[in-house]
């Protein structure tokens, strides 16, 4: 957990993994943070001079030696917050040039729960009912604390969800947040669709999760009546 917020924050694995290692060992010299961390000696100095370009770690001068410490974590959120003040700035210049490209479709591969993530934020976004086609909780296994915090946005967001889930998820309690019924198990399927606004989401959850995002209001209309069909043919919950 600790390690993703740091990716999360823009850190690459190895500073995170540094940055980790100094922040248990509470103040340390290069040969320490090696050690502790596991990550090659020439690359510790480099990394340390990155951390420290922003502001993440400060130097001291310790029995004539150089050590390095962590600075508040609380830098983190100023990080962040810099990132999406940055981002704010430069979206509607970004939105006009989207516009401008005149294809009325566009598809979207996003692998691995950032990937998947980004596709869930995508959907958000359309501020519209989801549509859930074959759920079996395998999506949130993969996202785990990602999953958490897209619940939270929709029901910060007041965002209602109709799902057809499989059956033998009943008793797990994974879609007592939506308006649900059961699809019988013997159609399960890795594969789950989501239709929300103008998108079509295509979630695989097999060794990995990945997702297919298809933005065509016309598809996702046709989505949305086989989705009432199927929610009209099982039984209520």
């Amino acid at each position: 957990m600790k390690e993703e917020a740091l990716l999360a924050a823009g850190l690459t694995f190895n500073e995170a993994k540094v940055y980790l290692a100094l922040l248990k060992l509470g103040s340390a010299n290069v040969n320490e943070i090696t050690k502790k961390s596991g990550v090659h000696r020439v690359n510790v100095y480099d990394i340390l001079d990155r951390l420290t370009e922003k502001g993440l770690v400060s130097s001291i001068i310790a029995n004539k030696k150089k050590a390095y410490q962590v600075v508040n974590p609380d830098v983190l959120r100023e990080i962040i917050k810099q990132k999406e003040y940055l981002v704010e700035k430069a979206l509607p210049e970004l939105k006009l040039d989207y516009n401008i490209n005149p294809k009325k479709e566009h598809v979207y591969y996003f692998h691995g729960p950032d990937g998947v993530s980004t596709a869930y934020s995508m959907m958000m976004a359309q501020k519209e009912t989801i549509y859930g086609i074959g759920g079996s909780g395998r999506t949130r296994e993969f996202l785990k604390h990602r999953h958490d915090k897209f619940i939270k946005e929709l029901k910060s967001n007041k965002c209602k969800v109709k799902a057809l889930y499989y059956e033998f998820t009943r008793k797990t309690g994974v879609a007592k947040d939506y308006d649900t019924r059961y699809l019988p198990d013997k159609y399960q399927s890795p594969m789950m669709i989501d239709v929300c606004g103008s998108l079509v989401i295509i979630l695989l959850s097999t060794d990995e999760v990945s997702a297919i995002v298809i933005d065509n209001r016309a598809l996702a209309d046709s989505y949305r009546k086989y989705f009432e069909l199927l929610w009209n043919t099982v039984a209520k919950p």
